[in-house]
């Protein structure tokens, strides 16, 4: 994947990461909705840290992806 794409992929991720807080914060949309959208955040973002090598970001993002999960199995 060339850099350029990464960099449309990394952006991606950002801005539905934000959407996904929006839909709490705001209380847009049910708890578990806003951790299917983080699940999709993360996991593109972990995507994106994987091709980069980054691997703290990795590591934070396979956190993250855990901890959405748990959310979505305990709200579910």
């Amino acid at each position: 994947m060339n850099l350029t794409l990464l960099k449309y992929v990394k952006w991606f991720s950002v801005i539905i990461t934000i959407l996904a807080a929006l839909t709490i914060s705001l209380n847009f949309t049910e708890v578990i909705i806003s951790y299917y959208i983080f699940l999709v955040g993360h996991t593109v973002m972990t995507f994106v840290m994987y091709k980069s090598k980054d691997w703290s970001l990795f590591s934070m993002n396979i956190v993250w992806i855990t901890i959405d999960i748990i959310g979505i199995i305990r709200w579910g």
